[in-house]
């Protein structure tokens, strides 16, 4: 919840949401490329997150798409997972919407993966590293979170 707005969480599977071009326009004002490469993937067909364990889900709040995220398989590690695509309308950050997106992604990982990889922008390490990310430095990468050791929801992780 956000104050007296109700957060609803969608699975994206046969086109983006409406106002995604509002979202991908904030983005891009923002210097955030990635939502350009999500439109492009989705629209060649070449990313549709249908993959074992992946995922694509989008953030509403009163009725507005408030942010996107998915999950694919991690490039470098088939085991894994890969946080990707995640954005947040400047309005709605530090309103639980992010953290509910994330957790629901990362609750979606369990059973598929044995961890889930992020490759974060510096100012969002906070918010990761909240949720139970370690950093890490290898393949692209700047934050993992071993499945098998950390309980998502539990007190040592999200």
């Amino acid at each position: 919840m956000v104050g007296a707005k109700k957060i609803r969480l969608e699975p994206v599977a046969d086109e983006l949401p409406a106002d995604f071009e509002e979202l991908r326009a904030e983005a891009r004002a923002e210097g955030h490329r990635f939502l350009n490469r999500l439109a492009e993937d989705w629209a060649a067909g070449a990313m549709r997150f249908d993959g074992r364990g992946e995922r694509l889900l989008a953030a509403f709040v009163d009725g507005e798409l408030a942010g996107v995220g998915g999950l694919t398989i991690e490039p470098t590690d088939p085991t894994a997972l890969r946080m990707r695509r995640f954005y947040v309308r400047p309005a709605h950050r530090r309103t639980g919407v992010g953290r509910q997106l994330a957790l629901a992604l990362l609750d979606n990982a369990k059973g598929d993966a044995k961890a889930v990889t992020i490759n974060a922008q510096s100012a969002s390490f906070p918010f990761w590293e909240a949720l139970g990310f370690i950093r890490v430095t290898r393949d692209g990468l700047t934050h993992a979170m071993d499945l098998r050791a950390t309980s998502v929801g539990s007190p040592n992780g999200p």
